[in-house]
């Protein structure tokens, strides 16, 4: 992978590992999506039973109805328990239905309909602050 892509993985792996921690028995299994962005299987066995969580990842402004879709039709073909959708922070995720979880990632943002990273964010503000400061702006 690349640099770019490297770096959204581990925010992704992050953001999923929060809510489902490998202290908690949950093991993750990527599977290549074709396409940037992961996607994986979470899977754990509690009391003799293996729990599966399918995960899916869209760094979009707007979740397609085609991933909710997919996601959907996976989950329900009994290959997971639970679905998840990763997007970045601010996304429209009107159109996901009341069965699958949203993640939201906090160090990507959507901002004037454009992913930006939050570092990104904080740095212009900080440069904008400056240069009015010291009347450049």
């Amino acid at each position: 992978m690349g640099g770019i892509k490297d770096s959204t993985y581990l925010d992704v792996r992050k953001t999923i590992a929060r809510r489902f921690s490998p202290r908690d028995g949950w093991q993750f299994a990527w599977t290549p999506a074709g396409s940037v962005q992961p996607e994986c299987v979470l899977s754990r066995r509690v009391a003799g039973r293996t729990e599966r969580v399918l995960v899916n990842v869209k760094m979009a402004p707007e979740v397609p109805a085609g991933a909710v879709e997919a996601l959907q039709a996976a989950a329900s073909a009994g290959k997971a328990d639970k679905a998840v959708l990763v997007v970045p922070g601010g996304a429209n995720v009107s159109g996901v239905p009341e069965g699958i979880d949203v993640l939201e990632m906090g160090n990507w943002q959507i901002v004037g309909g454009r992913i930006a990273w939050a570092k990104n964010i904080e740095r212009s503000a900080f440069l904008e602050e400056e240069r009015a400061k010291r009347g450049f702006a």
